[in-house]
This record gives C-alpha cells, structure tokens and sequence, in this order.
C-alpha cells in the first residue's frame, strides 16, 4: 500500500526522474544510497523559528506526539485552526494559486504537481521565488 501512495502522490515522477532513456523503463533502477537517503528523512525539520513539514500539523497536539498521517496528509483541519503552534509553520501539499500566508502558517505549495508553479520561501525575508 506504501508504494502505491508514493506512486500515486508523484513517486512516479520522482522515478521517471532517475530515468536516463526512455526505452529502458525497465532497468530503471534507483541508487541504493538514494533509497537510504529517503527512507530516513524527518517527517518535519525544527529551527528555532520555524517547523517545516509536508502537509501540516495537527492542532493542539505537541509536536513530538504528531501522527505520521497528519504530517503527511492533513488539510482542512490545520489550514482553517487559528491555533498557535508556538513557531512559524511552512508546508506544502494542499495547493493554493498564490502562497498562502497568515500569522502562523505559511503554505507554499502553488500547485506545480498540476502544471502549476513550483514556490520556494527565503526566510526570515519572507520573499517568494516560482518558476
């Protein structure tokens, strides 16, 4: 079941990615080392301003006690809290024609999975890059 939500939540375009011809999709083959590398990352990274995660947080749970599917896959449920999470949170995953922006949430998602704009943030600035 993992491997098809990773496939169908881009997965095959980071696969596709490691392709060097077309005609051998076959033989593609991923680097053990890059395997390894996605295996252990963080499901959020922590600084002293900020809390970076991929889809968001759930509201009044402590971070350390966050469930692996809301830092994945939450939506409504965080965008619309007023909650304070004590820090800056920026996270992707629910796409939004512009980067989305209140007092203590930053989505930077802008959609570029739907052929879209791909948003990145230069913190502390705040200063919005797309492509």
């Amino acid at each position: 079941q993992d491997k098809i939500t990773f496939l169908i939540n881009g997965g095959t375009n980071t696969l596709n990615s490691y392709r060097q011809h077309i005609d051998r999709l076959q033989n593609l083959i991923m680097p053990p080392s890059h395997i390894e590398f996605l295996q252990f990352l963080h499901l959020f990274y922590e600084t002293d301003l900020y809390i970076f995660v991929h889809a968001g947080l759930a509201p009044k749970v402590p971070l350390n006690q966050q469930q692996e599917k809301d830092l994945l896959w939450i939506r409504d449920p965080f965008i619309h809290s007023t909650y304070n999470f004590g820090k800056t949170v920026i996270f992707g995953h629910t796409p939004f024609k512009e980067p989305f922006v209140t007092k203590n949430k930053i989505g930077i998602d802008t959609g570029a999975f739907y052929g879209n704009r791909l948003t990145c943030i230069e913190l502390p600035a705040q200063k919005f890059y797309s492509v």
